[in-house]
């Protein structure tokens, strides 16, 4: 079970090598100010409806969080400010410093276990007026991905009954 805000307290956990497919509804969001850090597990990125940009989408990652940090519960000014505990979802803004993370999604869907670290530094002006903030992303590869059969390939046709 899961608590009404959906911040993962008594989540029943799916057995060894289940992977979820849809993003976890109404995740609170890492709060980007500066000393904010976000410890935890890739899960996947998502994409959703967003008004703001003009492809009317926009991508997210969703990360397990290995231990408690601030995330922003709700939208724009009635956002508030909470401390997820250990173990609950938080989305991660997809920009200039967190793209990185998709590249290890197709592992992280094979069985790998992707841990991630992200602190946020000084808000700083780019250009137009707009601003982004100074993040500083790494990751740790715990454990690799799954090699299926399909996954394998043989540089050439086997030539079964051939004698040399």
């Amino acid at each position: 079970m899961s608590d009404k805000k959906g911040n993962g307290q008594g989540i029943v956990r799916p057995p060894e090598g289940f992977r979820r497919v849809g993003s976890v509804a109404n995740a609170p969001w890492f709060n980007l100010k500066k000393g904010s850090v976000l410890l935890g597990t890739l899960q996947n990125v998502y994409e959703r409806p967003d008004e703001r940009t003009p492809r009317g989408t926009s991508k997210f990652f969703q990360i397990e969080a290995e231990q408690a940090c601030e995330a922003r519960a709700g939208r724009g000014e009635d956002a508030k400010i909470i401390t997820v505990p250990a173990g609950s979802v938080v989305n991660l803004n997809y920009g200039p410093k967190t793209k990185e993370l998709e590249k290890f999604v197709p592992d992280v869907i094979r069985g790998a276990v992707v841990k991630v670290w992200v602190s946020c530094g000084d808000k700083f002006k780019i250009s137009k007026g707009r601003s982004m903030w100074d993040m500083d992303v790494q990751v740790h590869i715990v454990k690799p991905a799954q090699v299926s059969e399909d996954d394998v390939e043989f540089g050439g046709e086997e030539q079964a009954g051939s004698a040399a």
